[in-house]
């Protein structure tokens, strides 16, 4: 290998066909260091042995491992660069939407048909290529390497693990401090369909719309996360099931209305959300799963609607509750004046020790 050859990003493509993985590396190998593999056991292996491998290219349909097990592979790898590389299907007439739906259900980045343009194959990979630059480039200095783990670039909501990560320390807040909460999720309905029919950059615009949506309508004290392609997160502090019942069908609402600069079509989402009753035994993932069932019950009424649960006792949500003073000033700091107007008088029997302390410090 040259010294020109070894500073080239490298690509991976990945076919049983010799004439198609041929036409794949006379068309890129002019700009990239192309190398081939027959089938995906193949693949796997150069994968795991050069970590300088950018993107992949892959067939679905191959012998002794297809394109569906090389990218669960990938996806599900215990190695963050292995799970993080892009791979494009390149898809035959054979393959219908179905398989493009299964395909993105297990995590693929884009798709392109055979037979392929140049020109396209080409696009695919400089895109794609220029990406991964860019985010080995961030990812240099700690601080660049903190704000990519908790930020979703392209909606710029919170990422999944800043959303884990928070949320289940805003719980622990809440158990110690006896306060209320409602997670709420979001997907975006149909999107696989909407994906191959209208391509990956409609499909980004689209998300980037919901990420707009979500940042208008939440306040600066709850947290709001794309936690998946089209997936997206709430944890709603100090929030009780009919607001954030409000909340939720606001936004849904307002979804459909939003325009993309390319194409005109509406598209919905679904929402679950799940009120949890927190107590010392509460857990975040126990919290999240049932705020996915609640989602995927919505999902199964059609979509474009909503279903929530609270697990609240009946009584306590109906009955005026006991807050602390910290509460109190936590909530009107929120602006929440009328959760806190029930409790005045309590608040200042509370308060009275300390108030008739510095009544006698200011009379000396």
């Amino acid at each position: 290998m040259t010294a020109s050859e070894e500073t080239k990003a490298k690509i991976l493509a990945v076919d049983d066909s010799r004439v198609m993985r041929r036409a794949i590396s006379k068309i890129l190998s002019a700009q990239y260091s192309v190398i081939e593999a027959e089938h995906g056991e193949d693949a796997w292996s150069l994968i795991q042995h050069h970590d300088d491998i950018q993107i992949v290219f892959t067939d679905l349909s191959m012998p002794y491992l297809d394109g569906y097990g090389l990218l669960e592979r990938i996806r599900t790898s215990s190695d963050e660069r292995i799970a993080e590389l892009p791979v494009i299907i390149i898809t035959g007439k054979e393959d219908d939407d179905e398989a493009k739906m299964e395909a993105l259900d297990k995590g693929a980045n884009d798709f392109i048909a055979k037979p392929f343009d140049k020109a396209q194959l080409q696009a695919r990979a400089q895109s794609y290529i220029k990406f991964e630059q860019t985010s080995k480039k961030l990812s240099e200095t700690a601080e660049k390497l903190e704000k990519q783990a908790a930020v979703d670039e392209l909606t710029g909501l919170g990422s999944q693990r800043y959303f884990e990560k928070a949320a289940d320390e805003q719980l622990s807040s809440l158990r110690r401090h006896k306060g209320h909460c409602c997670f709420l999720r979001i997907d975006i309905d149909n999107f696989n369909q909407l994906f191959i029919k209208h391509g990956k950059a409609v499909a980004d615009e689209i998300i980037q719309a919901i990420g707009q949506c979500l940042n208008q309508h939440v306040r600066k004290e709850d947290m709001a996360a794309r936690v998946g392609l089209a997936k997206f997160a709430l944890f709603l502090n100090h929030t009780r099931l009919d607001k954030a019942q409000a909340l939720a069908q606001r936004i849904i609402d307002e979804i459909p209305t939003r325009k993309l600069s390319t194409k005109k079509f509406k598209f919905t989402a679904s929402a679950g959300i799940f009120e949890p009753d927190v107590t010392k035994e509460s857990n975040f993932e126990e919290i999240y799963k049932s705020t996915e069932n609640c989602l995927n019950q919505a999902i199964n009424n059609g979509g474009n609607t909503l279903v929530s649960e609270s697990r609240l006792p009946q009584i306590e949500i109906n009955a005026v509750e006991s807050i602390s003073v910290e509460q109190a000033i936590s909530l009107l700091e929120q602006g929440e004046t009328d959760e806190v107007k029930p409790h005045l008088e309590e608040l200042f029997e509370k308060l009275s020790p300390l108030l008739s302390l510095f009544e006698k410090i200011l009379k000396k």
